[in-house]
């Protein structure tokens, strides 16, 4: 027999995987108890920005041939006794759900990426993929074959969360972007200037770029972008936060070289509780997504995070962004480096445009895009599985 408790099954709780299933977490310990549990496939650790966190997260040992016997027995143990939601149409999420034998009308599954296109990595967006594609990296637990696999098993949960309508578009279910914690990000909770003066940030216009500098994430293009801009008195600075420096290094290294170290810094990958104060130090946040297989059906977590905290947001037209920052935000055509540099100079060159896109955001926010708005919908579900 059931009791009150929810379970989030994460494919992968030591790599950013672990975020989504945090703030649905969140959200739902509010009301009820809830834990997290899935595979750490790195070290045997969580996620670093999540280590501070208070929901329980259970480790489980990964190996798919010597644990996953294991594994599959705890699933099974909590399927009987708890509410599931299962994160990800994965074999370590998805696939060991269904073999530890849930039944797929009282669980929930949350698709918040489009997995075979992030395991095709593709410039082609058309679905004009072939055999030798999904032949790529067959010895992953993530391969292209695998998750095109599980994409397949969609079908048989009726009660699903997406986060961008691309995915709500592909496979149905009730949209819940990454909606973030509004009352713990909020600018009225930081000191701007001392957090300024404690990053050595001076008085120019700060561009910040707030999470891990992949490649598909289009960094690299607000570095040219910046150095395109002429014809400021005080040109503006770039701060990124997040990812280690020895992973980053040539990123690092190139940016010190373009811009000059006057107009740059770094900040090392941060706990997750920290990112308010990080963007509380920025006046523009900066998206410039590339546009592939793994960012045409994706809405960045950054984006609702510089919301929360009232910046104007540049970002990449890819996906839902362009909808989601009409007003609050400037949308450049995806690798458009020229496109990028004159949007930045507009709203450097508009403070009073730049402020008023903030103060919309924020309010956007709270009003749209908290835990508050998204409570209802989780609710609904979880009484929709009996939980």
């Amino acid at each position: 027999m059931r009791n009150n408790s929810i379970t989030i099954l994460c494919a992968d709780v030591s790599r950013n995987c672990l975020s989504r299933a945090l703030t649905l977490a969140e959200i739902i310990s509010r009301k009820k108890p809830v834990q997290i549990i899935g595979f750490a496939r790195d070290n045997f650790d969580i996620w670093p920005p999540a280590h501070s966190t208070d929901i329980p997260v259970i480790k489980l040992e990964y190996g798919i041939i010597l644990n996953w016997r294991k594994a599959k027995h705890k699933i099974s143990g909590i399927v009987d006794h708890s509410g599931l939601i299962i994160c990800k149409p994965r074999l370590t999420s998805l696939g060991l759900a269904l073999s530890a034998g849930c039944n797929p009308d009282n669980c929930i599954l949350d698709i918040n990426d489009w997995e075979l296109g992030m395991a095709l990595a593709s410039e082609r967006i058309d679905n004009s993929y072939n055999i030798f594609d999904f032949l790529h990296n067959l010895s992953s637990p993530n391969s292209p074959l695998l998750c095109r696999y599980y994409e397949s098993k969609i079908r048989l949960f009726p009660h699903r969360i997406v986060n961008n309508q691309w995915l709500q578009n592909r496979f149905g279910g009730e949209l819940i972007y990454d909606v973030r914690d509004t009352d713990r990000l909020n600018p009225e909770n930081f000191d701007k200037n001392g957090i300024r003066r404690e990053l050595g940030l001076d008085n120019r216009c700060w561009i910040i770029f707030a999470g891990t500098p992949r490649l598909h994430k289009g960094v690299k293009n607000i570095i040219l972008a910046l150095e395109e801009i002429t014809g400021i008195h005080e040109l503006p600075g770039l701060l990124i936060c997040g990812g280690s420096s020895q992973g980053n290094g040539d990123l690092i290294h190139f940016a010190q070289s373009t811009l000059g170290k006057s107009r740059f810094r770094y900040i090392e990958q941060y706990d997750r509780l920290d990112a308010g104060k990080y963007l509380s130090a920025a006046d523009i946040a900066c998206i410039p997504s590339l546009i592939n297989s793994t960012t045409i059906g994706q809405v960045p977590t950054k984006l609702f995070e510089a919301m929360s905290m009232g910046l104007p947001v540049i970002a990449s037209g890819i996906c839902d962004i362009p909808d989601l920052i009409k007003d609050i935000g400037l949308s450049v055509p995806p690798g458009d480096i020229t496109a990028l540099s004159n949007t930045i100079k507009k709203l450097v060159l508009n403070p009073e445009l730049s402020m008023e896109m903030g103060r919309k955001a924020r309010s956007r926010a709270l009003h749209h895009f908290s835990y508050n708005t998204a409570a209802p919908v989780i609710d609904s579900l979880l009484e929709k599985v009996g939980s």
